[in-house]
């Protein structure tokens, strides 16, 4: 009897393109879970460590995300624990060039900066390529590359050449250093070509239905038009090559475990960092040094840069060259944080008011080290869901005898994800009204502990804290270290933006870093604002290059002179609100130690 030929690792044999096939499908199907793991030692040891994994993908020395099947028995998302789970990132927005010092900077003698030989790279909802603000005055393409995770392979332009074949995929796949091994790659050529057709989208058929991802690229690096003579500049820089990954959204197992609305835009950790590794790569095939903007955020995790995409963020920061650029949040003001401090052998009493029609959501509470806490719960009604236990590691769900509906719990001693306590609260159906939600401290220390619901795009209805903490609500990954996190003002009136997150951190890092422009149209909020600034960072960029014929700068020397040069207009700096202050380009060429 023949025996099917076995790998060291004990599994059958496969070409690699049926493994790469496989892996394809594992990212795209819900029929499969991905987790993030920090990556030590070769895959063979990943694997034994993990088990029967139907495939790995490495995506630095120090993340892999790995992927299991997922029978059709357990799919209704609840059976691992919160901390393991992948975070869900919703939208960050809902320009203006003199008040940042960017005008001054075209019409100088020996500036002129317009954001030539720099890329700006962009994982968002996709972009209208036809626009003429992303064209240049010759009706071609700005685009380096346009990566639609969501148009699978074969149902590209041109009839499908691109990436319909197997070897087709896996030469994509390797110009881009192993990232976009699913969904389309349409190359610049392929979208000049559709644009010289009547309607372009018949043959490169990726479109920003949203429209959110569209408005950053004209904030960074829009122009108003090609009309006669010398176009109108509306973004920072205007002449900057682009690079925009269209994400596909979260799974459904995803979206069901956090509770998530059908009509709310979610991405997962996996596809946004994939995004970003191909726009390095393109950085990389194109030598230009890169800004990546990131206008995405997430309440989920302790807010203290411990989730997989903060941790991968600060490391790609590091990299000459890069600049990571990230919105700060839109949720000061919306009642989503609540600190508390438990009296020594007594409790606190959380007051959640749960919105009408909301019926379905979750809440997180994490310890502040070392300190451990236990739950209780009582409905509006005064059903009492009873103190759980103080255990390694505590799932149960209570169906609500009464008003109807259950709450699901899981408390983590010590999450692996972060490595404080934290206690997962979802609610599933339930009625609106007054929670109560009581907190005991277990430990002798500061008995300190926040509370975080979802960011506002993943609730449907006016749910908040009655008594609510109005800091420490910088979103994920803003709150990663090494970033440029970015607040957002009106440029007319010079105010905070309504919404604009309040920092600092959990664990006391300064953040926002600067404020800068955060929009006046449609969409408005610290999306735009990054945006805005990672075109202003192209710009420094664009001068170090012309000036000393090297890409060496990184995020930390953005940050550095973006912090030190930023317009502070009164009171004290930094602070909660402004960060170091109000983004001023024009001071980092004169030098400016910041103005009072």
């Amino acid at each position: 009897m023949k025996h099917a030929q076995r790998n060291r690792l004990g599994t059958p044999w496969q070409p690699f393109w049926c493994v790469m096939a496989r892996c394809r499908e594992a990212v795209v199907s819900d029929a499969y879970k991905g987790f993030g793991v920090a990556y030590r030692g070769n895959e063979e040891e990943l694997r034994r460590a993990l088990g029967n994994i139907a495939c790995s993908r490495r995506v630095s020395d120090e993340l892999a995300f790995v992927y299991y099947d997922y029978p059709q028995e357990l799919q209704g998302g609840k059976e691992y624990p919160f901390g393991l789970m992948q975070k869900c990132y919703g939208l960050l927005s809902e320009q203006e060039l003199s008040v940042s010092g960017v005008l001054s900077l075209r019409e100088g003698e020996t500036t002129s900066l317009y954001g030539s030989g720099t890329l700006l790279g962009f994982v968002d909802t996709g972009i209208d390529y036809a626009e003429e603000a992303f064209r240049y005055s010759d009706g071609s393409t700005r685009l380096l590359g346009l990566w639609d995770q969501t148009i699978s392979a074969g149902s590209g332009g041109n009839g499908g050449e691109n990436t319909g074949e197997t070897g087709r995929e896996d030469e994509r796949e390797a110009e881009s250093g192993g990232a976009a091994f699913y969904g389309t790659v349409f190359s610049t050529e392929e979208i000049n070509q559709a644009l010289a057709q009547q309607n372009p989208y018949e043959q490169v058929p990726s479109r920003d239905e949203n429209g959110h991802g569209s408005a950053l690229v004209r904030a960074a690096a829009g122009s108003t038009g090609r009309s006669a003579g010398e176009p109108d500049y509306g973004g920072a820089a205007p002449l900057a090559g682009l690079a925009v990954v269209k994400l596909k959204q979260a799974k459904p197992y995803l979206r069901r475990f956090y509770e998530i609305p059908e009509n709310a835009v979610c991405y997962a950790e996996e596809d946004i960092i994939y995004g970003i590794e191909w726009l390095l790569s393109v950085a990389k095939r194109e030598g230009l040094p890169l800004v990546v903007c990131v206008a995405l955020g997430s309440n989920q995790g302790n807010h203290t840069a411990s989730t997989v995409l903060s941790r991968y963020l600060d490391r790609i920061a590091r990299i000459p060259g890069v600049c990571v650029v990230v919105a700060g949040g839109n949720e000061s003001g919306r009642g989503h944080h609540y600190f508390g401090r438990v009296p020594e052998g007594g409790y606190e009493d959380v007051e959640l008011l749960v919105g009408e029609g909301e019926q379905s959501f979750c809440t997180e509470l994490w310890a502040v080290q070392p300190d451990l806490f236990t739950v209780e719960l009582t409905t509006p009604a005064g059903e009492v869901i009873p103190r759980i236990p103080g255990r390694v590691s505590y799932i149960r769900r209570y169906t609500l005898f009464f008003e109807g509906g259950s709450v699901d719990i899981q408390s983590n001693l010590f999450d692996p994800s972060v490595g404080t306590q934290g206690i997962w609260l979802r609610f599933s159906g339930v009625p609106a009204g007054i929670w109560k939600i009581r907190v005991y401290a277990e430990g002798e220390f500061q008995r300190t502990f926040h509370l975080w619901l979802p960011i506002e795009p993943f609730l449907t209805g006016d749910t908040r804290f009655l008594r609510p903490d109005p800091y420490t609500l910088i979103c994920d990954p803003g709150a990663a270290k090494e970033v440029l996190t970015l607040a957002a003002y009106d440029a007319v009136s010079g105010a905070l933006n309504l919404n604009s997150s309040f920092g600092y951190t959990a664990d006391g890092t300064i953040k926002p870093d600067v404020a800068a422009p955060g929009g006046t149209d449609h969409f408005s909020g610290t999306g735009l604002a990054a945006s805005f600034a990672g075109g202003c960072a192209a710009l420094f960029m664009e001068a170090v290059i012309k000036q000393t014929g090297a890409a060496f700068v990184d995020t930390q020397i953005v940050k550095r002179l973006f912090t030190a040069t930023a317009v502070r207009d009164r009171g004290e700096y930094p602070n909660r609100e402004w960060g170091y202050g109000k983004l001023d380009l024009y001071g980092v060429f004169v030098r400016s130690p910041g103005r009072q």
